[in-house]
C-alpha cells in the first residue's frame, strides 16, 4: 500500500545507501602478530640504558614502522648521528681529562729537571695561573669545565710540589710528607666547596687513598689495609653527606682498584712515594670482603643516582648505565687484579670470586626490588662463620683435608647460588649475558694454560670450561628465547680467542720495538683442543640461529637510516647474527693460523665445517645473508690460507663444494657469475707457484692429487651446475664470460703441467661451452638488440621528433618528448659526443654498429701478438719486427673497419670516448709490451726497444681516431689519454711483476746506456710526454676562450699530471706539474693542486734518480714544502680562503711525515713534535671555520704523536729534558684547543 510521503522514504534511503558504500578502514581491527597488549619492556634499574648489541627494538620502539606504515614514536638518533652531534662535548671532556694528565706530568718533570729553587717557583706561578683561570672560568657557563680543570690541575701541581719538596730534601722525612699532604687535603675540599663542584672533592678523596698506599713505610702493610678501610669509609661518609652519587661511584671504583695495585705488585716508588704489597693472604681476603661488602652497600643505596662514570659512557655513546652497573664493573676491575695476583692458589682465587658474587649479587637483587633482610641475612651470616674458618685455618685444614679458602669456596657459593636462583625471576637477561662474559675473563684469568710442549695440558681444562659455558648459554639462550643469550653465545668463542691473540702480539711488538725480550705466550693452546672447542662454536652457532628463527639478532638494530651511512650499515647485514657468525670466525681462524694455532688437518676441519654449516643452512632457507656474501667470505678466507699456508687441492675443493652447492639450489644470473669469478682465484694463485710462507704442521699428511687435476675437477663441478641452467638465463653475457675466464684459467694451469689427459680435458671443456653458448645464446643477443632498436625508434617518431606545437583557441603549448631528452642527457655524459641540434645526429646517440668480423680479426691478431710475446719475447732480432707488422697490419683493419661504418653512417661503439677496435688494438699491444717482459726467460728491463715501438703505434692508433671526427676539441683530450694511460699501465704492471720493466720514478738513468735499446726509448717517450702535456695546455686555453667550461675537473687534471710524472725521467713531469698546479690556481681547482704538488715532488724524486745533489736534497726539501704549506693552511682562516683548506692540510701532512721518515726522525723527539704541531694547526682551523673532518683529523693526529712517541721515541723520551719540552708542547696544544673548542661549543655542535 502506497502512502502519500513514499518518495520521500526513498530519496532518503537511496541517500543513506551511497553515504554508507564507503569502507571506513579505521572500523577494522588488525591485530599484531606475536603482540601482547600491555607488555612493556622490562627495565633494569641497576645496569641502567646501556648500549645492548642484542637489544629487541619492540613496536613501541622509537623509530619502529608499524603495520598500517605509521610511527608512533619520533626515532632516536642512531649511532652514526649520536657520534656527529655530540662529538665536540665528548671531545672537550676528553681533553679536560687530558689537560689533568699531562699537566700533572709536567709538574713531576719540572721537579726532575730543575734545581729546587726555580724548580718551586715555576710550580707555584703555574698553580697561581690555575686558580686564577679558575676563578675567572668557574662563574661563566659556558666555560665551567675548563674551569674546574685549571683548579684541579692547580691542585695536582701542588701536591707534585710537596713531593718534590722531600725529592730535594727541604722536608725531611715521609711523615712530614704525609703532614704536608694531608694539609693540601684541606685546600682541596676547601676548594672543592668553593666551587662546589664534586670533581675537585673527588681530588681529594684519591689523595687520601695515596696517602693511605704510602703509610706502609712506616706501619708495614697493616697500616695501609687500615689506611685503605679508613679512605674508602671516608669516601663514603662523604657521599652520604653531600648525596653525591659522583663520589659514591668514585669510591666503590678507586677502593677496589686500590687494593688490586697493591695485590699485584711488588711493591714501587712514584717519586717519594713508596707503595708496599699486600703480601699476606688472610689480610688481603680480608680487606677485600670487608671493602667489597660496603660498596655493594653503598652501591644499592646510590643505585638511582647521577654519577660521571654513567655520564662518561653516554658520552662515548654506549647509553647510560646506572651507578650500580658502571661502578661495580669499574670496581670489579680491581678485584680481578687481586683475584689475577693469586691465581696459582685456584682455591684462594676461587674464594674471592665467591664473594664477589655473594656481595655484588646480593647488592644487585636488593636494586631489583627484593627485600634487603631476605637477601642480606643468608649472606651475613655465612659471611661471618667462614670469616670464622679462615681465621682457625690451620686446625680446618687437619680436620677435613680441605684447605679454608677451599672450604669457604664450597659453602659460598653455595649461599651465593641459593640466594640468586631463589630469586633468578628479577635477573634480567642483560645481566645473564654480562654474566657469562665476566665468567670467561675470570676463567681466562685464573685456569693455567700451558702448551704441551712446556709441560701443560694444552689448554684442555680452559676450553673444556668454556665449552660448559657456551654450552650453558646457548641451553638458556633457547630456553628464554633471548636474543642477547644467543648473540653471545655465537660471538664470544670468538671473539676472546681474536682478542687475546691481539693483546699478545701487541705487548710483543712493543717490547721489541724497546728492545726489551718477548715474555712468550700468555695463553698455551695446543691446535688440537683449539680446534675441538671451535668446531663446536660452529654447531652452537648453527644451533642457536636456527633455533631463534626470525628472533636473531641485527647488531645494527641502532643504525635506524636516518644517515646514509647508518642505513647502509643496517641494510648490507653485515650486523646480522649469521653474517658475523663467518665473517668474524673466519678472521680468527685467519688470525690464529698466522701465529701457529693450528695444523694443517684442522684448519681444514674447521674451516670445512663452518662453511658447510652457512651453505647448509642457506640452502634449508634458514640463513638470511646473500649467497655471494657466503661465497666472497669462504673466498677470501681460502685465498689467504692458500697464499700463506698452502694446502691448494684441499681449500680449492672446499670452496668448489661450497659454491656448487649454492649454484645448485637457485637460478641466478649474477650468483653464477661471481661463482665463477670467484673458484678462478684459488687457481689464479696456484699459477703464481708461490711457495707458502708459513708451513703448518701436517701438510705432508693432506692428500695431494695434484693441482691441475684439482682445477679441473672443480670447473667441470661448476659447469655441470650452469651449462643446464644458461639457456633459461636472459642476460647470459656475463656469466658466460666468467666461464670462460674460468676455462682459460684451468687451461694455462693444465699446460703448465705433464699430464696430457688434464689438457685435453681442460681444452675440451673450453671448446663445447663455448659451442654450446654461442648457439644458445648469441641468437637471443642478437634477437634483442634488434628489438631494443626498433623499440627506441618507435618511441621516439610515435610521440614526435622532439616536441611539436598545438594551437588552441586562447594560445599555443609545445610538447615534450621524454625519449629525446634522455638522449641529450646522454650526449652530455660521453666524452666523444658533443651537444648537438640535429635531429638525426642525436636520434643515432645510440645507434652504433659492432664490427663482429673485424672485432675477431683484431683480437686473433692481438692474441697471437701475446702468445708469440710470451714465446719470443726476449728475441730482440724478431720481436720488435713482430710487433711492429702485428701493429701495423691492425692499424690497417682499423682504418678499413671505420671507413666501411662510416659508409654506413653510422658510429663504431665507444669503449671510455675511443673507438672499440682501436681500444680493443692498444689494450692488445700493451698486454704483448708486458707479456714479452715477464714471461720468456732471458727478457731484460734494460732492453726498451719494443717500448718504443709500442708507444709509436699507440701514437698512430690515436690520431687514426681523429680523422674524419668534427669535435676535435672534444677528441683530442680523448686521444692524448689513450696514449698516456695505457703506456703507464704497461709500465707499471711490468714494473710490479718481477720489476720485468723499469719502476716508475726510480732507477731510471736515460744518459747512460745503448742508444738505440736504451737511449732512444726514453728520448722518445719523454718527447711524446711533453707534447701530450702542452697539447692539453693548448685544449684547455682554446676552451677558455670559446667560453667553455667542459673541461677536465681538478682530480682529472691532478691525474694526468701524475700519470705524465710516472712515465716520465723528469722534464716532462715538472712541466706537467706545473701546468696542473697553475691550471688549478687559476680555475680554483683545489683537488687539482692537492694531486699536483705531491706530482712535482715524484718528479723531482725521479730527476734524483740521475742526479746525485738533487737526490740528496729532496728530504730536506719535502719536510720544508710541507711545513710552509701546513703554515698556509693555517693562514686560510685569516685570508678567508676556506677553498684551499683541505688541500693544503692533506699535502702538508704527506710531505711532511714522508720527509721527515727520509730524514731518520721516527726515533727522534722531532718526529712527535710535528705531528703535534699539525695536530694544533689543523684542530684550531677546524674549530674556527666550523669544519668538524678537520677537527677529527687534529684529534688523530694527537692520537698518533702519541702513539709514535710510545712505541718508537720512548728511549728519547726517557732523557728528563726531551720528555718536558715534549709535555709542554702537547699541553699547550691541549690549552689552546680546549679554550677555543669551549669558547665555540655552541656553534660547533650546531656543524
Amino acid at each position: 500500500m502506497m502512502t502519500d510521503d513514499e518518495p520521500d522514504d526513498r530519496i532518503i534511503r537511496e541517500r543513506a545507501f551511497r553515504r554508507s558504500s564507503g569502507v571506513n578502514i579505521g572500523d577494522i581491527d588488525f591485530k599484531e602478530r606475536g603482540e601482547e597488549p600491555g607488555k612493556t619492556p622490562e627495565k633494569d634499574e641497576a645496569i641502567g640504558d646501556v648500549f645492548d648489541p642484542f637489544v629487541e627494538r619492540g613496536g613501541d620502539a622509537p623509530g619502529a614502522v608499524q603495520t598500517d606504515g605509521s610511527v608512533n614514536t619520533a626515532p632516536d638518533r642512531d649511532l652514526v648521528s649520536e657520534l656527529s652531534i655530540e662529538g665536540e662535548r665528548r671531545v672537550n671532556w676528553m681533553l679536560m681529562v687530558s689537560m689533568i694528565v699531562v699537566y700533572s706530568a709536567i709538574s713531576i718533570q719540572v721537579g726532575s729537571t730543575f734545581d729546587p729553587l726555580p724548580g718551586t717557583i715555576t710550580l707555584i706561578l703555574l698553580a697561581t695561573m690555575g686558580f686564577v683561570l679558575g676563578e675567572l672560568w668557574v662563574p661563566r657557563e659556558n666555560m665551567l669545565l675548563l674551569g674546574v680543570t685549571w683548579v684541579i690541575i692547580s691542585m695536582k701541581v701542588l701536591y707534585g710540589l710537596a713531593i718534590e719538596l722531600r725529592h730535594w730534601g727541604i722536608i725531611g722525612s715521609d711523615a712530614a710528607l704525609g703532614l704536608a699532604l694531608l694539609l693540601l687535603v684541606g685546600v682541596n675540599i676547601y676548594a672543592a666547596y668553593r666551587h662546589d663542584h664534586d670533581a675537585i672533592a673527588a681530588q681529594s678523596t684519591l689523595v687520601l687513598l695515596a696517602i693511605g698506599s704510602t703509610t706502609g713505610s712506616v706501619l708495614g702493610e697493616e697500616g695501609v689495609a687500615g689506611m685503605i678501610l679508613i679512605a674508602t669509609l671516608l669516601l663514603h661518609g662523604l657521599a652520604l653527606h653531600r648525596e653525591s652519587g659522583n663520589l659514591a661511584s668514585l669510591g666503590i671504583a678507586a677502593s677496589n682498584l686500590w687494593i688490586g695495585m697493591h695485590a699485584i705488585t711488588s711493591g714501587f716508588e712514584i717519586a717519594q712515594l713508596r707503595v708496599v704489597p699486600l703480601d699476606s693472604p688472610l689480610l688481603l681476603f680480608l680487606l677485600l670482603m670487608v671493602v667489597t661488602a660496603l660498596n655493594a652497600t653503598v652501591a644499592a643505596r646510590f643505585a638511582r643516582k647521577e654519577n660521571w662514570f654513567s655520564s662518561g659512557f653516554e658520552a662515548v655513546g654506549l647509553g647510560k648505565p646506572g651507578l650500580w652497573g658502571v661502578s661495580i664493573s669499574l670496581g670489579m676491575i680491581g678485584a680481578l687484579l687481586a683475584v689475577a695476583a693469586n691465581r696459582d692458589d685456584l682455591g684462594y682465587a676461587l674464594g674471592m670470586v665467591t664473594f664477589l658474587s655473594g656481595a655484588f649479587g646480593g647488592s644487585y637483587l636488593v636494586v631489583r626490588g627484593v627485600n634487603r633482610e631476605r637477601v642480606s641475612t643468608p649472606l651475613l651470616v655465612s659471611a661471618s662463620i667462614l670469616s670464622v674458618i679462615l681465621l682457625v685455618g690451620d686446625n680446618v685444614d687437619e680436620l677435613l683435608n680441605l684447605t679454608p679458602y677451599q672450604i669457604f669456596t664450597i659453602l659460598g657459593a653455595a649461599t651465593t647460588g641459593f640466594v640468586i636462583l631463589r630469586d633468578q625471576k628479577s635477573v634480567t637477561d642483560r645481566v645473564l649475558w654480562i654474566g657469562a662474559v665476566a665468567i670467561l675473563i675470570m676463567l681466562v684469568l685464573l685456569v693455567p694454560t700451558e702448551s704441551s710442549e712446556a709441560g701443560g695440558d694444552g689448554g684442555v681444562l680452559l676450553l673444556s670450561l668454556l665449552s660448559a659455558l657456551h654450552i650453558g648459554t646457548a641451553i638458556l639462550a633457547l630456553n628464554r628465547g633471548s636474543p642477547s643469550l644467543s648473540g653471545i653465545t655465537v660471538l664470544l668463542p670468538w671473539t676472546w680467542i681474536l682478542v687475546e691473540e691481539i693483546v699478545q702480539e701487541t705487548i710483543s711488538t712493543v717490547l721489541l720495538a724497546n728492545d726489551i725480550s718477548d715474555p712468550g705466550e700468555i695463553i698455551g693452546l695446543d691446535p688440537m683442543p683449539l680446534a675441538l672447542y671451535l668446531c663446536l662454536a660452529s654447531v652452537l652457532l648453527c644451533v642457536v640461529n636456527v633455533r631463534m628463527g626470525d628472533r636473531g639478532v641485527n647488531l645494527a638494530a641502532r643504525f635506524l637510516g636516518i644517515t646514509e651511512i647508518s642505513a647502509s650499515i643496517r641494510d648490507s647485514g653485515a650486523l646480522q647474527l649469521w653474517s658475523i657468525g663467518l665473517w668474524l670466525p673466519v678472521i680468527t681462524i685467519l688470525f690464529m693460523a698466522q701465529f701457529g694455532g693450528f695444523t694443517a688437518i684442522t684448519i681444514l676441519v674447521v674451516l670445512a665445517l663452518l662453511g658447510g654449516l652457512h651453505v647448509g643452512a642457506k640452502i634449508l632457507g634458514y640463513h638470511p645473508s646473500r649467497p655471494e656474501q657466503i661465497m666472497g667470505i669462504l673466498a677470501f678466507a681460502v685465498i689467504v690460507v692458500q697464499w700463506r699456508h698452502g694446502l691448494d687441492e684441499a681449500l680449492m675443493g672446499i670452496l668448489c663444494i661450497s659454491i656448487a652447492s649454492l649454484l645448485f639450489s637457485q637460478d641466478v644470473e649474477g650468483r653464477f657469475t661471481f661463482g665463477m669469478i670467484v673458484m678462478s682465484l684459488p687457481i689464479l694463485v696456484a699459477m703464481t707457484g708461490r711457495e707458502a710462507s708459513l708451513v703448518l704442521e701436517g701438510t705432508a699428511s693432506v692428500p695431494d692429487p695434484g693441482i691441475g687435476l684439482a682445477a679441473v675437477l672443480c670447473t667441470a663441478v661448476l659447469l655441470a651446475a650452469y651449462l643446464p641452467r644458461a639457456e633459461k638465463m636472459e642476460k647470459i653475457l656475463k656469466p658466460a664470460t666468467s666461464t670462460l675466464m674460468l676455462l682459460v684459467i684451468t687451461i694455462i694451469l693444465s699446460l703448465r703441467g705433464d699430464e696430457p689427459y688434464l689438457e685435453m680435458a681442460s681444452i675440451g671443456m673450453f671448446a663445447v661451452t663455448s659451442v654450446w653458448l654461442i648457439a644458445r645464446g648469441e641468437i637471443r643477443a642478437e634477437l634483442r638488440s634488434i628489438a631494443k632498436r626498433e623499440g627506441i625508434l618507435g618511441s621516439v617518431m610515435g610521440g614526435g621528433v622532439g616536441g611539436r606545437v598545438v594551437s588552441l583557441k586562447q594560445g599555443k603549448i609545445q610538447t615534450f618528448n621524454p625519449k629525446v631528452a634522455e638522449l641529450r642527457e646522454q650526449r652530455s655524459k660521453r666524452r666523444e659526443k658533443s651537444g648537438t641540434d640535429d635531429l638525426e645526429e642525436l636520434l643515432t646517440t645510440d645507434a652504433s654498429h659492432r664490427p663482429i668480423i673485424g672485432l675477431a680479426v683484431l683480437a686473433i691478431v692481438m692474441g697471437s701478438t701475446v702468445l708469440y710475446a710470451a714465446m719470443n719475447g726476449s728475441d730482440q732480432n724478431s720481436w720488435p719486427l713482430f710487433l711492429i707488422a702485428a701493429g701495423s697490419f691492425s692499424g690497417l683493419i682499423v682504418l678499413l673497419v671505420r671507413n666501411r661504418i662510416r659508409g654506413l653512417e653510422l658510429e663504431l661503439p665507444h669503449v671510455m670516448g675511443i673507438e672499440m677496435p682501436i681500444a680493443l688494438t692498444i689494450g692488445g699491444l700493451v698486454a704483448a709490451l708486458v707479456t714479452a717482459h715477464v714471461i720468456p726467460p732471458g727478457s731484460s728491463n734494460m732492453v726498451l726497444l719494443d717500448m718504443a715501438a709500442v708507444a709509436v703505434l699507440i701514437l698512430v692508433l690515436v690520431l687514426i681516431s681523429l680523422v674524419h671526427q668534427d669535435n676535435l676539441l672534444d677528441r683530442i683530450p680523448i686521444a692524448i689519454d689513450w696514449l698516456v694511460f695505457p703506456l703507464l699501465a704497461a709500465r707499471v704492471l711490468g714494473a710490479l711483476i718481477g720489476g720485468s720493466l723499469p719502476m716508475p720514478l726510480v732507477g731510471v738513468n736515460p744518459f747512460a746506456g745503448d742508444p738505440l735499446e736504451w737511449k732512444g726509448p726514453w728520448y722518445l717517450l719523454e718527447i711524446l710526454l711533453l707534447l701530450c702535456v702542452a697539447g692539453n695546455f693548448w685544449i684547455d686555453e682554446r676552451k677558455g676562450l670559446l667560453g667553455r667550461d667542459d673541461g677536465p675537473k681538478g682530480v682529472g687534471i691532478g691525474f694526468r699530471c701524475l700519470a705524465v710524472v710516472l712515465l716520465s725521467f723528469g722534464p716532462a713531469g715538472l712541466l706537467a706539474a706545473l701546468s696542473a698546479s697553475f691550471r688549478s690556481w687559476r680555475l680554483a681547482r683545489p683537488s687539482g693542486l692537492g694531486l699536483a704538488l705531491p706530482s712535482g715532488v715524484l718528479a723531482v724524486l725521479a730527476v734524483g734518480s740521475w742526479n746525485e745533489a738533487v737526490y740528496n736534497a729532496i728530504p730536506g726539501f719535502v719536510l720544508v714544502l710541507g711545513v710552509l704549506l701546513i703554515v698556509l693552511c693555517g693562514l686560510t682562516v685569516p685570508l678567508n680562503a676556506g677553498t684551499w683548506t683541505m688541500t693544503l692540510a692533506v699535502d702538508g701532512h704527506l710531505f711532511i711525515v714522508s720527509g721527515a721518515l727520509a730524514m731518520g726522525f721516527i726515533d727522534e723527539t722531532l718526529m712527535p713534535i710535528l705531528l703535534i704541531m699539525m695536530s694544533t694547526i689543523v684542530w684550531v682551523v677546524g674549530i674556527l671555520q666550523l669544519r668538524k673532518a678537520l677537527r677529527i683529523w687534529g684529534l688523530a693526529d694527537l692520537v698518533t704523536a702519541i702513539l709514535c712517541a710510545i712505541v718508537f721515541v720512548s728511549s728519547e723520551l726517557s732523557q728528563p729534558s726531551n720528555l718536558l719540552i715534549s709535555l709542554i708542547v702537547l699541553a699547550i696544544e691541549l690549552g689552546i684547543v680546549a679554550w677555543l673548542g669551549l669558547a665555540n661549543q655552541e656553534e660547533l655542535v650546531k656543524d
